[in-house]
């Protein structure tokens, strides 16, 4: 009987563990993601309005702008990320052309994030940037 209980108690003991393994994982990340809300920059000029949503395969939204674009944004590392492609780009000094892309990232707790830009778009000799900056909630 006691080796019954035993077993029983091992089954059970390693059932657990299994379904403790396989479980989906903590959204860790989904308190962050209360991000929902209209941004400026400082200059009430260039409005973004942001949209979020936690699933089980992790945060993902759009970020949208007054100013005409509308991008997807995913959370990577605590921070929400996205990328800005400015088509009319320009055309570079050897006749190609191309576009803009300003990489940016945002902590949606402090509201601090970098963007990232190529000096010279795309065009080769450019040089790379980050630039901090600061959102303030509008809406």
């Amino acid at each position: 009987m006691h080796a019954t209980i035993t077993r029983t108690m091992l089954a059970a003991a390693a059932t657990t563990a299994l379904a403790t393994a396989l479980a989906a994982p903590a959204l860790a990340e989904e308190p962050q993601a209360g991000f929902n809300g209209a941004y400026s920059g400082g200059d009430n000029e260039n409005i973004w309005v942001v949209q979020t949503q936690c699933q089980t395969e992790g945060c993902m939204g759009t970020v949208s702008s007054n100013q005409g674009w509308r991008v997807p944004a995913k959370m990577v590392h605590g921070r929400w990320h996205f990328i800005v492609t400015k088509p009319d780009g320009v055309i570079c000094a050897d006749g190609s052309y191309a576009p803009a892309y300003i990489e940016l990232d945002v902590d949606p707790a402090t509201l601090n994030g970098t963007l990232q830009l190529d000096d010279n778009y795309s065009c080769p000799g450019g040089t790379v940037t980050t630039t901090p900056f600061t959102l303030t909630k509008v809406g």
